[in-house]
């Protein structure tokens, strides 16, 4: 795969250091995948919306990202594939695929071709951002110390705490693997410290990102990798309507839009629903998702009797529709453990959906000035089934969080967000 890569840019890639009037565009590293059908390169369609978002404020991107092998990606039933040669002016774009190397044995392998490939990239790109997707494997690590050894300033970017993350989602396992855990996240810790502290920018997503990395890089920065555009937010009348339907005491409707993983706690999630309802709360929950833990939620379900109230809706690929769903709910109850900045809680308040479940900064600061959410401590599944039935017994309170969900949704979008970061990369890459 590295050999692919190599060959695609070798056109247009020069051994000598190119000058600044010479480099062109952006450089952007990213741990989404590319998928090879045919002559047809794929990539995440969500992530294809920021990448016109950034041609836009750039003129050219060259995205390098991992190439997913094809027995895996056909596997792949949550990732909603588009075809890059859809893009909105395509030839702004160049993909280079870099291997996909997540085991040791294969990113050494991969290491030295690769490095010198991003080396060369690094070289003739104007603009330098690399997404940190882990340790092995990641190879916008590895740009970023090619970017540093030819004292290039670059910028970081990142949507989780990903060693924190790995700690949790070790908890309750045996020994041998909590052991593993630990000693990995030791050393990404300290790995992506030493990267993050060489960045000229770091654009962190989230609060609970911004409050792990800021302290390592002096110019930082609490973004929202946002992919939803002014049009998607909930209209006056819609949201008047909802609030209407809340005050008359309608059966309270919540949502969930994910992965069925660990970091989720979707056994959480089905607890503190199984709660309110076991309290008299007259309620319709609905999962929209799939994931390793679908089998166990099945089991649970239907051992707990609750197939009347729990409905598994499974994985959404129209993001049309998975918007419509979630404007439909009047909460969106959610309970990640881990660091991370899921985009769903954005989603929801462009939706007019209040956002209810476990406390993190994250969560804390999407409501913060404008409201729209309410919250519990982490894992207390408990206390939060018991939210939901005293959200439900005070419809004028519920009322509010709807309404303030939806007048503080107003102010996430992809193409105000994209211009603010794309200001940020200009002002500091100099």
């Amino acid at each position: 795969m590295a050999d692919l890569a190599t060959h695609q840019v070798d056109d247009s890639i020069h051994s000598t250091a190119a000058t600044d009037a010479s480099r062109k565009g952006m450089l952007l590293v990213l741990p989404v995948p590319l998928r090879l059908v045919g002559d047809r390169l794929l990539f995440e369609a969500q992530a294809c919306n920021g990448l016109e978002q950034w041609a836009d404020n750039f003129g050219f991107v060259t995205v390098a990202s991992l190439l997913m092998p094809e027995s895996l990606a056909a596997e792949q039933t949550n990732i909603v594939w588009r075809d890059t040669a859809t893009l909105a002016d395509p030839q702004r774009f160049e993909f280079v695929p870099l291997p996909w190397a997540y085991s040791i044995p294969l990113f050494l392998t991969h290491y030295r071709a690769t490095q010198a490939l991003l080396a060369q990239l690094v070289k003739r790109s104007r603009y330098l951002q690399f997404c940190l997707g882990g340790l092995v494997g990641d190879w916008a690590a590895v740009g970023a110390i090619a970017a540093h050894r030819q004292k290039r300033p670059y910028a970081i970017h990142t949507d989780w705490v990903e060693h924190e993350h790995i700690r949790q989602v070790s908890k309750g396992t045996g020994l041998p693997k909590r052991l593993k855990a630990n000693v990995l996240s030791v050393a990404m810790e300290k790995y992506n410290a030493w990267i993050i502290r060489r960045a000229a920018l770091g654009l962190w997503h989230g609060a609970d990102c911004y409050s792990a990395y800021s302290p390592l890089c002096n110019n930082s920065f609490l973004i929202h990798d946002i992919h939803t555009k002014a049009s998607d937010t909930i209209a006056p009348a819609a949201l008047s309507e909802k609030v209407n339907a809340v005050l008359h005491n309608e059966p309270i409707h919540i949502c969930y839009a994910g992965r069925m993983e660990p970091m989720k706690a979707p056994l959480d999630w089905l607890k503190a629903v199984e709660r309110a309802h076991r309290l008299g709360i007259n309620l319709k929950a609905t999962w929209l998702g799939a994931g390793s833990l679908l089998g166990e939620m099945q089991r649970l379900i239907a051992d707990r009797g609750l197939e009347s109230v729990v409905e598994l809706a499974g994985f959404e690929s129209d993001r049309d529709r998975l918007l419509q769903k979630i404007r439909a709910a009047h909460v969106m109850l959610f309970t990640h453990i881990t660091s991370e900045s899921p985009r769903c809680l954005i989603e929801a308040l462009i939706s007019g959906t209040a956002i209810v479940g476990y406390q993190s900064d994250y969560a804390d600061d999407l409501v913060k000035e404008l409201g729209g959410g309410a919250f519990v401590p982490i894992h207390q599944w408990e206390k939060l089934g018991d939210l939901i039935a005293t959200l439900s017994n005070d419809r004028p309170r519920l009322a509010t969080l709807v309404q303030q969900a939806g007048e503080n949704g107003k102010r996430f979008n992809s193409e105000v967000v994209f211009r603010e970061r794309s200001e940020l990369l200009k002002a500091h890459l100099v």
